[in-house]
C-alpha cells in the first residue's frame, strides 16, 4: 500500500469523524472509540473495536457518503448487531442489521433515500415500513417469512419487499460483516459499548434529545452514567493532525491480520509533540477552581497523551510560554490574568514573538466569551478549543471539544 495514499485516506477519515463530532456529538464521540485501519477488506466493516477501510473504497466516498458508512459502522456496534444473532442464519441477519442501521441514519438526517458509492442503501423493512421502527431480529423473521413464501410460489412469481439468502438483491455492497462471526468474548464487547454509550449520552446532554427513538431506548436502558474523557479526542487532534503516521511497514502485532494500523512517524525537522502550545484563559470570568481543573486537566493529559509542551495564561493580555515536560513542572506554574478576555492576543503573540520558532498547534482552553479572530489569523497552525462550563459560544473555525471543568 502506498504510505502517501494511506495517510490521505486516513486524513478524510478523521476528518468526517471532526463532523460528526461537531453536528451529532452523541455519534460523533462513540466514533471516536473505534480504532480506525484500513485493510484490503473491499468495503468498510468493524469488528465492535476497529473502523476498517478499504482504501481504494474509501477513495470514491464523498464527504457525506464517508460520514454516512462510519455511522452505520458504529450504530451495528451501539444495537450490539456485532454480538447478536449468532443462532441465526448469518446473511440473513447481516441484511436484517443494514435494513436497521441505514434507516435509522435516514430519520436522523430526515432523508428520504441515501446512495453509497452508486448503490441505494436498503432502508425499508419487507412490509415497506421504515427498518427503524423494528429490531434486525424483527426484520429477521420478516426476510425469512418472505423467502419461503417466495420459494413456495416458484421461479417467476416472487412478492414484492426483500428476498433472504446469499442471492439478495438487496444486500449492502458497501459494508462486510464477516469479522462479527470472529469476535470472541462477545458480553465483554457488549459491556464495553453499553460504557461508551453511557459516557458519551452524559457529556453531550440535551444534544442527544433528537436522536433516533430506538437509540433512545437503548440509551434509557443503560442507568448508569460516567463522564467522556476528553483526553481521548486530544489523543486523536495529537495523533491525525499534527504528525505524520505512516501504514508501512505495519504494526507487527497486528502483521498475521491483514489490517494496516498507522505507526507514529515523527518529522523531526517539522516538530514532535514538545511543540504544542497551551493558552488557559485566566480572565475574570473564569473562577479559581475552573482554573485549578483546568491545570489538573492539562497534568491528567500528559500521564495519559503524553503531551508537552508550553503553557501561556492569557485575558486581554498572555504571559510567556513556560515549557513544561513534566506534572511537578505544571504544578509549580502560578495563573496569571483577571482582566477581559483576547482570543486575538494569542496569535498576535504568536506571530510576533514566535514566528521563527512556530508552535506545531495551539490548544485554547477557555468559556468562549470573547470576540473570535478571523481564522487566518492562525497561519495554518491547526487549533484546538477546549470549551469548558455552560457556554453557548459557538466556535466558528479549527477543532472544538466541550470538557467539564466543575
Amino acid at each position: 500500500m502506498d504510505p502517501a495514499k494511506m495517510n490521505l485516506i486516513l486524513k478524510k477519515m478523521t476528518d468526517a469523524r471532526a463532523i460528526l463530532i461537531k453536528e451529532n456529538p452523541f455519534f460523533g464521540h462513540l466514533a471516536m472509540g473505534l480504532q480506525l485501519a484500513c485493510a484490503p477488506c473491499g468495503t468498510a466493516c468493524t469488528d465492535g473495536s476497529r473502523l476498517i477501510f478499504d482504501p481504494d473504497f474509501a477513495a470514491k466516498l464523498s464527504g457525506m457518503e464517508m460520514q454516512f458508512v462510519i455511522l452505520h459502522e458504529v450504530l451495528h456496534c451501539v444495537l450490539n448487531h456485532c454480538t447478536r444473532g449468532r443462532n441465526l442464519n448469518p446473511c440473513i441477519f447481516n441484511i436484517a442489521a443494514d435494513i436497521v442501521v441505514n434507516s435509522t441514519i435516514l430519520d436522523m438526517w430526515d432523508k428520504k433515500t441515501v446512495f453509497i458509492a452508486g448503490e441505494e442503501a436498503m432502508h425499508l423493512a419487507p412490509d415497506g415500513r421504515e427498518g427503524c421502527r423494528y429490531t434486525a431480529e424483527e426484520i429477521y423473521q420478516m426476510l425469512l417469512q418472505a423467502d419461503n413464501n417466495n420459494r413456495n410460489k416458484g421461479p417467476g412469481r416472487k412478492e414484492n419487499g426483500a428476498q433472504a439468502g446469499r442471492d439478495h438483491p438487496g444486500a449492502s455492497s458497501f459494508d462486510r460483516h464477516d469479522l462479527w462471526q470472529g469476535i470472541a468474548d462477545r458480553t465483554r464487547l457488549q459491556q464495553e459499548w453499553d460504557g461508551k454509550i453511557m459516557r458519551a449520552a452524559e457529556a453531550c446532554g440535551d444534544s442527544c434529545l433528537g436522536m433516533p427513538r430506538n437509540i433512545q431506548k437503548t440509551v434509557q436502558a443503560l442507568t448508569k452514567k460516567a463522564g467522556l474523557d476528553w483526553k481521548q479526542l486530544l489523543h486523536d487532534f495529537i495523533q491525525y493532525d499534527l504528525y505524520d503516521y505512516t501504514f508501512l511497514p505495519p504494526d507487527r502485532r497486528y502483521a498475521h491480520t491483514g489490517f494496516y494500523l498507522p505507526a507514529y512517524n515523527p518529522d523531526e525537522e517539522n516538530g514532535s509533540p514538545q511543540d504544542i502550545w497551551i493558552c488557559v484563559d485566566a480572565s475574570g470570568s473564569i473562577s479559581g477552581k475552573e482554573l485549578s481543573s483546568a491545570m489538573t486537566e492539562i497534568q491528567d493529559a500528559l500521564r495519559q497523551t503524553g503531551l508537552k509542551g508550553s503553557i501561556s495564561f492569557f485575558d486581554c493580555g498572555i504571559t510567556a510560554p513556560v515549557p513544561f515536560e513534566t506534572e511537578q513542572e505544571i504544578k509549580r506554574m502560578t495563573p496569571a490574568g483577571g482582566g477581559g478576555t483576547s482570543f486575538r492576543i494569542i496569535f498576535d503573540y504568536m506571530r510576533a514573538k514566535m514566528s521563527e520558532n512556530l508552535p506545531k498547534a495551539v490548544l485554547i482552553i477557555t468559556d468562549g466569551y470573547a470576540l473570535w479572530p478571523a481564522e487566518e489569523a492562525a497561519m495554518g497552525i491547526p487549533v484546538l478549543w477546549l470549551i469548558h462550563g455552560t457556554s453557548s459560544a459557538k466556535v466558528p473555525w479549527g477543532r472544538e471539544v466541550r470538557i467539564d471543568l466543575t
